[in-house]
């Protein structure tokens, strides 16, 4: 039995329970492609992540719902952090489309889920941050075709 004294405790408590909760609603390939990407997130240190899926069956299992569950999961880990227990309370917020990126969400406190204002800006950030990427992925596959090398989009 948990220490209800030991907030990290029950964080890894409620962090197995919620895991085991999704392997017994979610289709299995859906559930095994979140641990992996979950494991692979965890093990290079957590932070932002850039997934690239080498197969069309892995892009068509991570649906929008499987990507709420990995930023569900991503607040529940990022909670057994000494001192950033309160992420475990955070919420997914659907920031919506921008012209540059759609279906936008986050992961954020209960306050800021609750301020239309804020969550805009937030996809307002996410949409100027996917056009500079963008932008910069235009120019080094221009670089690379001057060069006489592959772009980027055609290596697969």
């Amino acid at each position: 039995m948990a220490d209800a004294e030991d907030p990290q405790q029950m964080v890894r408590l409620r962090y197995h329970l919620y895991v085991e909760a999704l392997r017994a609603r979610m289709p299995q390939a859906q559930f095994d492609l979140l641990m992996e990407v979950i494991r692979l997130w965890a093990e290079h240190g957590g932070g932002a992540a850039r997934l690239h899926f080498t197969t069309e069956e892995e892009r068509d299992l991570f649906t929008p719902e499987v990507q709420q569950e990995m930023l569900n999961l991503m607040g529940l880990l990022g909670a057994m952090q000494p001192g950033h227990e309160d992420r475990a309370d955070h919420v997914v917020a659907q920031l919506g489309d921008g012209e540059h990126v759609k279906g936008a969400m986050s992961l954020v406190p209960p306050e800021v889920a609750a301020d239309p204002e804020r969550l805009r800006a937030m996809r307002d950030r996410i949409d100027a941050q996917q056009r500079r990427r963008k932008l910069d992925e235009e120019e080094v596959d221009g670089i690379a075709r001057a060069s006489g090398m592959q772009p980027s989009d055609e290596d697969g």
